[in-house]
């Protein structure tokens, strides 16, 4: 056997790399100057012409001199990056010192007036029909106002931040909860009651047709206030982002394998990449349900374009992943002066013919090389990291490199080293997390409070969170600008989410204020006009076993609703606050259930 002859895998190998022809057997070509295989481009340009004969790639030996494309231009925005302090008075600026005031700039007050007057005619229509009377006081329903409707978004704030294993334990008078100060800002009836009865369309204005008609108000409210108050900065991100919920009967849950969050309801969102601000967002409906511009283009396109088309013609840069990029897109958001920058799958149309040809370059080169070809307005980038990475950009060089460290390991032992890496790959790896970083501020502190029937109450509240961390930004940017604003107050650079809703949510409910009306609603004495038995006294001596004394008073607990003595001789009225077990024991006694006072 001729041990000189090379295997038939490696002359196929050689074979894809020459593609020039059989080799003649003639002793001529040896007199001749062998032909030497220098990088060059590829013939085939982006609208699909032929291949030439002979393909290569380059490297980072090989300087990119190409010109860049004239439909590029620098970043122009219609107005300047961030919160749009133009929008403000001073006055107004001034008047914007705790979170609660930054939270009201997106949770408007006819936000909330409409969802009150929906909220009452679903209750009375419910109600007149004969469903949920136990949420009533004689049959009728008590109005729904605006500062109650504070109350309760501030006390689904505090829940988003205080996990308890049921919504009953935030009433319950076991002395493990008895610090939780809901119930002295709401009870647990009328809490259930308007989140039954929560609407933000009346039920005259649904439309069957559409999915969410009873969510369409409210959505389009968080998008377009937020867009009128904050401007993205230069690096935009587009990606999805699951909303959990495992509800029914929706037909818009969607499940995905590979999630984190398998089951939910799926929204396209636009993001800023610096500060994860949520800027545009829309929720998918379905195959069947969405609307797509141009099927040969694909959903994605559709998505992409839905969610650039007001920033336009303005050069910002557009981050997205393998499942959105493709060379119709990327032509067509470049003639809009909007830069894709993304990742190209090993199948997908765009991803160059050279690189398809040779796909075991991987196998032959080290971590750390990198090839890159250009076609048409677009480089394609090829790096070998953990895996092969390709990327395509309209305004990245393919030879402009920067270094990045990874932990390789040798013989001995795992080491940490410095390798090449193209710029293309680091602006991604810093600008493609603004969708991430805005899911990682919603995740953490999530508002859901699981209903039964009411799936669309899952967008409802994931719309308040929005709102809760979009303010949150705009919040750490005023502080940034404006610090004289807050010099004695506690909010600095520590100031974390975690505690920016926890002052949203204390200055909702009114707690830790020494306003008149604060103390008011607390535990207070009031009086009736009819005498009442002592519900103190008579529980006392029912526990004891002996008879009831039948103190009857004038005085009441305006908070608790129980007759109460409340004189030098008698304080059954701090007894009954400071005893959990006789408030239990009356709770469980039917006897002595708190009773409608005539005041």
């Amino acid at each position: 056997m001729d041990t000189d002859l090379i295997s038939s895998d490696e002359e196929d190998y050689l074979d894809l790399l020459l593609q020039d022809g059989d080799i003649v057997d003639d002793t001529e070509s040896y007199t001749t100057e062998p032909e030497v295989f220098s990088s060059q481009d590829s013939s085939q340009s982006l609208y699909g012409d032929t291949l030439a004969k002979s393909v290569y790639w380059k490297d980072e030996n090989t300087f990119d001199d190409s010109a860049p494309d004239p439909r590029t231009k620098a970043f122009k925005p219609e107005k300047p990056p961030g919160f749009q302090f133009a929008n403000f008075t001073r006055k107004q600026l001034q008047g914007l010192k705790s979170p609660a005031d930054f939270f009201k700039l997106f949770c408007t007050v006819e936000l909330l007036t409409q969802i009150c007057i929906a909220t009452n005619n679903q209750a009375r229509t419910l109600i007149s029909a004969g469903m949920c009377t136990s949420y009533t006081s004689d049959g009728a329903w008590e109005l729904l106002t605006v500062n109650e409707l504070l109350r309760f978004v501030g006390i689904v704030i505090y829940m988003s931040v205080v996990k308890l294993s049921t919504v009953d334990k935030y009433w319950s008078t076991d002395v493990l909860y008895k610090s939780c100060p809901i119930r002295d800002v709401m009870s647990k009836k009328r809490f259930l009651a308007i989140l039954s009865f929560i609407q933000v369309t009346s039920p005259a204005e649904v439309d069957k047709g559409d999915k969410l008609t009873r969510m369409r108000y409210l959505l389009d409210h968080v998008k377009e206030i937020s867009q009128s108050l904050y401007f993205p900065h230069k690096d935009i991100s587009a990606d999805e982002r699951m909303v959990a919920s495992k509800h029914k009967y929706s037909g818009i849950r969607q499940f995905i394998k590979d999630k984190p969050i398998r089951f939910g309801i799926k929204l396209w969102v636009l993001a800023c990449s610096v500060t994860g601000y949520t800027w545009n967002f829309f929720v998918y409906l379905g195959k069947k349900r969405t609307n797509i511009v141009d099927k040969s283009k694909g959903l994605a396109y559709t998505v992409v374009t839905t969610l650039c088309e007001k920033l336009y013609g303005q050069g910002f840069r557009l981050y997205v992943d393998s499942f959105y990029t493709t060379l119709h897109l990327a032509n067509d958001l470049l003639t809009n002066k909007v830069y894709l920058m993304g990742a190209v799958r090993s199948n997908s149309t765009a991803m160059p013919l050279v690189f398809k040809q040779s796909v075991d370059w991987s196998k032959l080169v080290s971590r750390g090389d990198f090839r890159w070809h250009r076609e048409g307005s677009f480089v394609f980038i090829q790096w070998k990291d953990c895996k092969t990475v390709t990327l395509m950009s309209p305004l990245h060089k393919g030879s402009d490199v920067t270094s990045c460290y990874r932990t390789i390991s040798n013989r001995s032992a795992w080491k940490r080293q410095n390798i090449k890496q193209p710029l293309v790959i680091h602006d991604y790896n810093v600008n493609m997390g603004g969708v991430d970083l805005s899911n990682q501020y919603l995740n953490k502190y999530s508002s859901y409070i699981r209903t039964q029937s009411h799936w669309w109450k899952v967008l409802f509240f994931h719309c308040f969170d929005i709102m809760v961390v979009n303010s949150y930004i705009v919040f750490q940017e005023f502080i940034g600008k404006y610090p004289a604003q807050f010099e004695n107050t506690t909010f600095d650079s520590r100031f974390g989410q975690l505690e920016f809703r926890e002052s949203i949510a204390s200055e909702l409910m009114n707690i830790g204020r020494s306003s008149v009306e604060n103390i008011v609603t607390k535990h207070m004495p009031s009086f009736l006009s009819n005498r009442k038995d002592c519900v103190y006294c008579n529980a006392k001596a029912s526990m004891d076993g002996l008879p009831s004394p039948s103190h009857k008073v004038f005085s009441f607990c305006n908070t608790c609703h129980v007759p109460l003595c409340c004189s030098a001789t008698r304080n059954c009225f701090y007894q009954w606050h400071t005893e959990v077990n006789v408030q239990q024991y009356v709770s469980q006694n039917g006897k002595f259930k708190k009773r409608k006072l005539e005041t």
